[in-house]
């Protein structure tokens, strides 16, 4: 049961969740003998110093990366899917793109990125809490809340820049105004629909949620019930114009139809991360929404319920290249939600255990379970620290100033252009697996534009075979194509090691140091 909760892939991670039981245990045991009541404060400030911590060391992540550099390329004046390939929605690159008209290039861009998404972040903590005082009313606790949140923030990727963050503002949003729906107002409805399509302009997750609505406003009984559903679907409407707005006046509107939705549906598959902690908690949530609607019949714990439930469901489908931790932030901030009102009073709790060393160690497991992913989450991630990565970020851009460079992210010089269509690992992987991307960076011209640019930088190897052996091996590149390039490269370009990986080098780049 633990492993499913907390992923003993290996045996070191079993030591540390005994480890932290055993101090969680002893420190219970030592409140429990204290007048006052045990508080969670302690567990809450270890979960955000672990989150801090991690955010500010772990090395640079291929998402914030690729998010950073798209954003500065649409700042450019480039246009995706026709100058460069991608297969997420544009909305989040031209929201950050003014951005990148007043920062200057500098090796601190991923320490702001991590700030400026951590507000984000915060911004839908915020709302998930007004959610949970219209909801439990009296009973709200801020102490559980933020327990249940802090114990998935890392699991959750908050910091990370990602189109996730800002659908989740908006999703949550919607959430919201969805519980103001049942009466006579028939404004928030309309409202609703506009934050649930404006959360799907970001990134098309979680798409049951917008359902919520529909089902709300079909089960009340109103007058005002056909009127409502017509507001709901202009809203959703007027939520997707901005960035239709950009697709249309770009004249690419056909491409982020194939590429977001037809590409990125053949990658959807079934994958439900902790099975075992989804069911403990999606039934604990119902539990609890369930019964305060048992009690008070309030309308408002059964919406929240309904988006419980469409939030667990949806929660179960991911693309192949991600795994579907990802995909679970969402549901993540709904568990802490559902569980605020559960009134976690730990001696009143422990008195039904006779023995105070029995509830003590009871309570140390628990609590290790809500700190443990945290430790864990960050042990799985690339073992490459931050500053690691900024040193190499700032040779590649000293290098690559005023030029162009063929590298693949996660590590890139946000600030610089791109020779070709190919500058993400993801899409490179993509080659062997869907025709229409292989076709697509055959149709560029690769190695022509390689000879004719002379990038400053060319990333020297991917998967232990050097690139363009490997595009030859994956029929990208001809045996004529590979013979040019190759003289080019043995002409003009040497071998060096920036930071822990090897990159070809323009020599005069190289005569300059």
């Amino acid at each position: 049961m633990f492993e499913l909760f907390i992923k003993f892939e290996k045996f070191d991670n079993l030591i540390i969740f005994l480890l932290l039981a055993i101090v969680n245990s002893l420190w219970i045991y030592r409140s429990l003998g204290k007048k006052s009541q045990v508080s969670l404060v302690p567990f809450i400030l270890i979960n955000a110093l672990l989150f801090l911590i991690w955010g500010r060391l772990i090395g640079v992540g291929h998402d914030e990366a690729e998010h950073l550099h798209c954003a500065w390329m649409v700042s450019q004046g480039l246009v995706p899917f026709k100058d460069f390939w991608q297969h997420h929605s544009p909305l989040i690159w031209v929201v950050l793109a003014p951005f990148f008209k007043i920062l200057k290039p500098t090796i601190y861009i991923f320490e702001i990125s991590r700030v400026f998404s951590f507000l984000v972040s915060s911004a839908t903590f915020f709302i998930g809490w007004q959610i949970v005082k219209q909801v439990w009313r009296e009973k709200a606790r801020l102490s559980v809340y933020l327990l249940v949140l802090s114990s998935a923030a890392i699991t959750g990727q908050f910091s990370y820049l990602r189109p996730d963050l800002f659908m989740l503002v908006f999703l949550l949003a919607g959430v919201y105004l969805s519980l103001k729906i049942p009466g006579n107002k028939i404004l928030p409805s309309f409202f609703a629909g506009i934050m649930f399509s404006l959360a799907a302009s970001f990134a098309f997750k979680q798409y049951l949620l917008y359902l919520l609505p529909l089902i709300i406003i079909i089960l009340e009984k109103n007058r005002f019930k056909f009127i409502k559903l017509l507001l709901y679907g202009a809203g959703l409407i007027i939520g997707w114009l901005p960035l239709l707005f950009y697709l249309v006046n770009n004249n690419i509107l056909g491409e982020f139809i194939y590429w977001v939705f037809e590409f990125n549906a053949k990658r959807i598959v079934v994958a439900v991360a902790f099975p075992i902690a989804i069911t403990c908690v999606a039934v604990w949530g119902s539990y609890l929404l369930l019964s305060r609607y048992g009690e008070f019949k309030d309308n408002k714990s059964l919406i929240l319920f309904i988006a419980f439930c469409l939030g667990t469901i949806g929660s179960f489908t991911c693309t192949t290249d991600y795994p579907p931790l990802y995909y679970l932030a969402f549901w993540f901030i709904l568990s802490a939600i559902a569980g605020s009102g559960c009134g976690l009073n730990i001696k009143e709790l422990s008195k039904k255990l006779a023995s105070p060393v029995k509830s003590s160690v009871a309570w140390g497991l628990f609590f290790s379970l809500l700190i443990a992913p945290n430790i864990i989450e960050a042990k799985t991630h690339r073992k490459i620290y931050l500053s690691e990565d900024k040193k190499a970020f700032a040779k590649l851009m000293d290098y690559c100033r005023q030029d162009t460079c063929l590298l693949l992210l996660a590590l890139h010089p946000v600030f610089v252009h791109d020779a070709t269509r190919i500058y993400t690992l993801w899409q490179y992987y993509f080659l062997d697996e869907f025709p229409e991307v292989k076709e697509d960076l055959k149709s560029q011209d690769l190695t022509g534009k390689i000879i004719d640019l002379r990038p400053a930088v060319i990333v020297y190897n991917v998967s232990r075979r050097e690139i363009f052996t490997d595009l030859f091996i994956k029929k990208v590149i001809s045996q004529e194509d590979l013979k040019r390039v190759r003289a080019s490269l043995d002409k003009d370009y040497a071998v060096r090691y920036i930071g822990k990986k090897l990159y070809y080098i323009r020599k005069d780049k190289l005569a300059l140091k």
